[in-house]
Order: structure tokens, then C-alpha cells, then sequence
């Protein structure tokens, strides 16, 4: 079993949003944040906007400095609107205050939109020496990046956020091709936003890539509770430990104090008491028998409002029984994703050798998008000849699609 065991000084500050922008208020910039935005929702990125949660009838500098504290990543986007703007100046003051006193909590990027920094002097002096601390940070260019093409310039921005709130924690693997793209399709923005509990599965065969999406989706999302714990391969580590042990590391991770559990009704009680007041995410991955889910995540009313708890297995029944919400059904790769994968294990390279070409593409069409089995696949034959290849992918022949966990077994022994 993994656990959450991320740095502490993070851990101790739930976050509200992934990002804040603080940008000037001429047309031209309002139009390129407005792009940003949009791409950001696509992306699952969940950005503060004025627009959207600021309070009318409450004063405006008091909320826009809460949201600069409960945010990730702080975007300053210099525009000659934003330097002459006190208000702008203001927030870039308190972006880096925050930064200086938490630099684990918060990302600043600093922008230049069609904008050089020289000749700048406000008349305040903490403006000025804002301005002078935010030039010796690393600067996103839109001329010097991307030639002025605006588009090119969001997708960047949006991408490099999207792979850095994805780096959480845990670590997911190698070569994970189509993954954020599987997870993105969650569409995890409604469980950041919502005070419900929500129970959500993810479901699919072994070795179809489960644990992997349940991990990024830990990974994107852990910062937005107060509490959180992942719990890996439940059914194998029940199995080998028994539950109380289990049990025990989850109250621990949620508390961050020992605990000493004497049974497993004992384990549940305790665990009630200690998620129903706290919003928590729970994952739990490998989950293919009824009773690690009655112990650990027996109903909704265990947990405090907004949690979400995530379960990963085999057997959709047993989800549906349970009373997960939202089942996501894990799909194999593309032909396209699938090349890629099975090359990078095969050649140590994303596309195929030319001579090999019509191989790798009997390969993928075999293994029909099965990442597990592609990286098998890929591994086992790494290094052959062409004449070699063509004598152990006669042996596929041997083994119909449906057994593909024999396909793989087999290869991997031999692989030994």
C-alpha cells in the first residue's frame, strides 16, 4: 500500500483554486485571458475569475488576496496596462509575499505580453521593489517564446500547469502515453467545486492502466482537501496483512497521528469519527471484493462534506452494488498512442525502425490497445532481428485476444 506521504508543509495548506491570474484591464489582454481560461477549463484546470467567485456587495481586495493564499500557481501577466494599474501592482506585491513565506505552497510565472520591463518607475516605493524582485524571475515571453502566435503561446502555458499539477506525490511511471488525456475526460473540476460526497470508480481489466489514472488523479487533486490518503492494491495487501493494518495507515494519513486499532470493527468506528468532519479524498485502488470497501468506505456519511473517495477494480457489479456514483471505463490506447508506447519499450524511440514498421503495426493491431501488454511486448523483443521478430510474433497466433493476461504471462516469463 502507498500512502500519502507528501511534504508537510504543503499538506498543511488546502488550496481552493489551481490558478490565479493577475493581468491588466485593456481589451487586448482581457481577450488573451479569456482564451486562457477557456483552455484551462478544457484542460481541467481550476482558475479563480472574478466574474465567478467573487461575493457582490463585498469589498474586492480582501477576497483577491484570500484567492492569491488559496492558489497554486500565481500568474502575473505584465502588460502597460498592469504597471499603471495600482490595483495590479498591488496583487504582484502579495503574490510574491506569498511566495516569500510559503515558497512550497505557490508557483509564480511571471508573463510578458507584448511588454519590456525597462524604463518602469511607479511612484511607490514597495511598487518599485515589487516590480524589481519580479524581473529577476524566470519570464514566458509571447515574442521571444512563440514569435507573438498567441495560441501557441496559451497551449504552452496550459500544458507546462496541466504536467505540474499532474507531478504530485506519487509517482505514476514512465511513458504514460495517453494517460492525462484519459483523466482530463473525468472531468474532476465539479469535484473541487461541489460540498457533496461523491463516490466515483474506475473500472477496466488488468493491466489496462487503473492504478495509473487513480494515481494522477490523487496527484491532481490531493491539494484541494484537507486530508487525503491512497490506499494501492487493497485486495493484495488485505490478503498479506490483513485489515486492520490498512485501516490503521488511512486513520493515520487523515489524522497524521499514530493509532492503535484493536479490530476492525474498531478500525471503522474510528475511522468514521475521524473523516465525517473533514472534506477528504480517499483512493482506493484494486478493489475487487466486497469487504475492504465495508470497512473502508462502508457509506457516504463517513465522510465530511466535498470528500470524494475514488475505487479502481476489475468488477463493475461490485461498484454499482456499492453505490458508486460514476463508473469511468477505462479504454485501451489508439493506434496512434499505441505505436508510440510499444516503441519507446521496443527501440527506446517513439516511432518505429523503418524494417520493422509492418511488424510494430501487426503488433498493435494484436494487443488492441492494452498498454500492459504492449510494454511486455515491446521489452521482450527489444534488441531481436527482424528474422527473430517475425519467429516469436508467430507464436501470438497461439493465444486469442480474450487471454491476454496468458499473452502476457507467458512473454514475461520468457522475458526472464
Amino acid at each position: 500500500m502507498a500512502n500519502s506521504s507528501f511534504d508537510q508543509s504543503v499538506a498543511n495548506h488546502k488550496l481552493s483554486y489551481d490558478v490565479f491570474i493577475s493581468f491588466g484591464d485593456d481589451n487586448i489582454i482581457k481577450n488573451f485571458v479569456n482564451h486562457l481560461f477557456s483552455d484551462f477549463k478544457r484542460k481541467g484546470i481550476y482558475a479563480f475569475k472574478e466574474d465567478t467567485h467573487l461575493l457582490k456587495g463585498e469589498d474586492r481586495s480582501p477576497q483577491i488576496y484570500t484567492a492569491i493564499e488559496q492558489s497554486r500557481f500565481l500568474l502575473v501577466i505584465f502588460s502597460k496596462s498592469f504597471t499603471s494599474s495600482p490595483s495590479c501592482l498591488k496583487e504582484l506585491v502579495k503574490i510574491l509575499e506569498c511566495k516569500n513565506k510559503n515558497p512550497e505552497k505557490h508557483q509564480i510565472r511571471i508573463i510578458f505580453h507584448n511588454f519590456k520591463l525597462n524604463g518602469i518607475e511607479p511612484e511607490v516605493f514597495e511598487w518599485k521593489e515589487a516590480l524589481t524582485m519580479a524581473a529577476k524571475l524566470p519570464v514566458w515571453d509571447l515574442e521571444d517564446l512563440v514569435n507573438g502566435y498567441e495560441s501557441k503561446f496559451i497551449e504552452m502555458i496550459s500544458n507546462h500547469i496541466f504536467n505540474e499539477l499532474n507531478n504530485g506525490p506519487l509517482h505514476v511511471g514512465e511513458n504514460l502515453i495517453g494517460l492525462h488525456s484519459r483523466v482530463d475526460r473525468m472531468n474532476l473540476l465539479e469535484f473541487t467545486e461541489s460540498n457533496d460526497v461523491h463516490m466515483i470508480g474506475i473500472y477496466g481489466s488488468e493491466g489496462i492502466g487503473k492504478t495509473s489514472i487513480a494515481k494522477s488523479v490523487y496527484n491532481r487533486l490531493y491539494l484541494h482537501f484537507e486530508s487525503s490518503s491512497f490506499c494501492e492494491d487493497v485486495d493484495k495487501f488485505v490478503k498479506q496483512n490483513g485489515m486492520i493494518p490498512l485501516q490503521r495507515q488511512v486513520i493515520e494519513d487523515i489524522t497524521k497521528e499514530e493509532m492503535k486499532i484493536r479490530s476492525v470493527g474498531e478500525g471503522s468506528s474510528v475511522m468514521k469519527r475521524v473523516m465525517g468532519s473533514k472534506r477528504v479524498l480517499l483512493v482506493l485502488d484494486g478493489v475487487d471484493h466486497l469487504d475492504p470497501l465495508e470497512c473502508l468506505a462502508g457509506s457516504r456519511c463517513w465522510f465530511g462534506a466535498g470528500s470524494l473517495i475514488v475505487v479502481t477494480g476489475k468488477d463493475r457489479q461490485l461498484l454499482v452494488a456499492h453505490g458508486v456514483e460514476k463508473i469511468y471505463d477505462v479504454e485501451g490506447l489508439d493506434f496512434d498512442e499505441s505505436m508510440e508506447l510499444f516503441c519507446l519499450y521496443a527501440f527506446k524511440q517513439k516511432d518505429p525502425k523503418e524494417e520493422f514498421k509492418w511488424l510494430c503495426e501487426g503488433v498493435v493491431r494484436y494487443v488492441k490497445g492494452h498498454p500492459l501488454a504492449l510494454k511486455v511486448l515491446g521489452c521482450f523483443l527489444f534488441g531481436k532481428t527482424v528474422r527473430e521478430w517475425e519467429n516469436e510474433l508467430d507464436r501470438f497466433r497461439m493465444y486469442p485476444i480474450y487471454d491476454i493476461q496468458v499473452l502476457i504471462s507467458r512473454f514475461s516469463s520468457n522475458k526472464k
